[in-house]
């Protein structure tokens, strides 16, 4: 069955959309998005269940939205005029593709044209992509070092540490380093030790009766997954906590998951040292990893 996708361009002057064929031209080959990384980006993930739309997670992603064009010094995107056009994308994607489940749609913000003469004028785009229903599949995840070290939020804030950009090249290398040394994903880490984050996912261990994530002051994105589970932690009887985790850490955990928006809660088994030290393995706790996917697919 062919995938019909579509899209959305939003023009951020006028402050208004319209709904486009994204299998035509619709990106200048100059735009500042396409060969500088110049923009930010989120990804959401879109249920369709008893004739309703979710978009899940759409409040925490609008937010962390605003906050990357602060940290690039972007207009501040209007919240009502990209949720407009998200819930045009997917009620037109339902459309085209009744039979869809679960599609995910990438909204961007580019900073405009490099052949704009004086002041550059932004504009966005937002585009569907089909993707199968989250699953928890355990995973092993090789650690890579990224070559930073755990203060450079704070040292170095011009390479927007925390910013959801465009700039993915190295993520992108990451993860085909991982998958042709038999891992299934990445786990960056700082120079002195602490891990941070997979290519495009968070980290959440299970310490006892705690989840705990890397704080994203370390320089890492404030995954909005991981904000939905440990909202619904309590009912669990489990208590969540930002901190600074050590890859010691990572062999004292009952439970390791890498979670994302578009692939869900996937348990960590197995962890690869990429310096060819022993391999760490992690229990997986299937009950829990279940409780997160039914939060998240849920929020």
């Amino acid at each position: 069955m062919t995938v019909k996708n579509t899209a959305a361009l939003i023009d951020v002057e006028a402050n208004n959309f319209a709904l486009s064929d994204p299998s035509q031209l619709l990106l200048s080959l100059d735009d500042l998005a396409a060969h500088r990384g110049d923009g930010i980006f989120e990804t959401v993930l879109v249920t369709y269940r008893d004739d309703a739309t979710y978009i899940h997670n759409q409040a925490l992603h609008l937010q962390r939205f605003i906050e990357s064009a602060r940290m690039l010094e972007l207009p501040s995107p209007d919240p009502k005029l990209w949720e407009e056009a998200l819930h045009a994308t997917a009620k037109q994607y339902k459309e085209l593709n009744p039979d869809a489940h679960t599609v995910s749609i990438r909204y961007t913000l580019s900073r405009g044209h490099d052949s704009d003469t004086t002041a550059h004028t932004p504009h966005g785009w937002v585009v569907t992509a089909p993707v199968p229903r989250p699953e928890p599949t355990e995973i092993t995840v090789i650690t890579l070092n990224s070559g930073l070290d755990s203060s450079i939020a704070e040292s170095a804030p011009w390479l927007l540490r925390g910013a959801k950009t465009l700039s993915y090249a190295t993520n992108q290398a990451a993860k085909r380093y991982a998958l042709s040394n038999g891992a299934d994903d990445a786990l960056f880490h700082t120079t002195d030790g602490y891990a941070l984050e997979g290519p495009n996912s968070t980290l959440i261990l299970r310490i006892g009766d705690q989840l705990i994530t890397p704080d994203p002051k370390i320089g890492i994105l404030h995954g909005t997954t991981q904000r939905c589970i440990f909202e619904n932690a309590s009912s669990q009887g489990l208590l969540a906590q930002y901190a600074n985790v050590t890859l010691d850490d990572l062999g004292n955990a009952q439970g390791a998951w890498l979670v994302s928006s578009v692939r869900g809660c996937r348990p960590i088994s197995t962890i690869l040292s990429s310096t060819s030290g022993p391999a760490t393995h992690i229990p997986v706790d299937h009950d829990l990893t279940e409780h997160m996917l039914q939060w998240v697919l849920s929020s």
